[in-house]
């Protein structure tokens, strides 16, 4: 009877132990992944200002357009996380 215990143990805890290291590869992998673009992205769209005249990057600075450009790729960032969340059952 013992034995029984012990093997149900051991297969729920493998289990279990399978999930999380599933888990965490996948996260990891996603996050990875999603840096690579954004630092792609943020670092394109940046380019595209680059060849302004300095009266009109300064008035882009003024205006906080790289904080703009930033909030809304972290916006697309997080959305896109709860996506792959959503996806391996974390949230309902």
């Amino acid at each position: 009877m013992i034995n029984i215990f012990k093997m149900f143990g051991a297969l729920a805890a493998g289990n279990f132990v399978a999930r999380i290291l599933l888990a965490l590869g996948v996260s990891f992998v996603t996050y990875q992944g999603l840096d690579s673009i954004l630092t792609t992205a943020t670092s394109n769209i940046h380019g595209l200002f680059s060849g302004l005249p300095g009266v009109a990057a300064s008035l882009m600075g003024l205006g906080d357009l790289d904080f703009a450009i930033n909030l809304i790729l972290s916006a697309y960032a997080a959305r896109l996380a709860m996506f792959a969340a959503r996806q391996m059952r974390f949230i309902k």
